[in-house]
């Protein structure tokens, strides 16, 4: 699906498609829209949403990492082969 709004300023409209539906039936519907009314698309919108979740996950493991080695937590490498034990 390809969803694209524009404001044009004169009676031609031209856009690009996908070149995976060429030679396929594509459908066009044109309508005037006061407001845009599905924001979520908007690559502003999307990026700030990336920014705001990407400090929220960067905070939650600032605050909930564990250091083993701090613990005194050392892997053995011998120990975890071990299967017949």
């Amino acid at each position: 699906m390809l969803r694209t709004v524009y404001t044009p300023n004169s009676n031609t409209i031209t856009f690009p498609i996908p070149q995976s539906w060429y030679g396929q039936k594509v459908e066009v519907i044109a309508f005037p829209v006061n407001e845009v009314l599905n924001t979520s698309n908007s690559p502003v919108l999307i990026n700030d949403r990336i920014v705001k979740n990407r400090k929220k996950r960067e905070e939650n493991n600032r605050k909930y990492s564990v250091s083993f080695s701090a613990l005194g937590y050392k892997f053995n490498r011998e120990e975890a082969n071990n299967y017949d034990e």
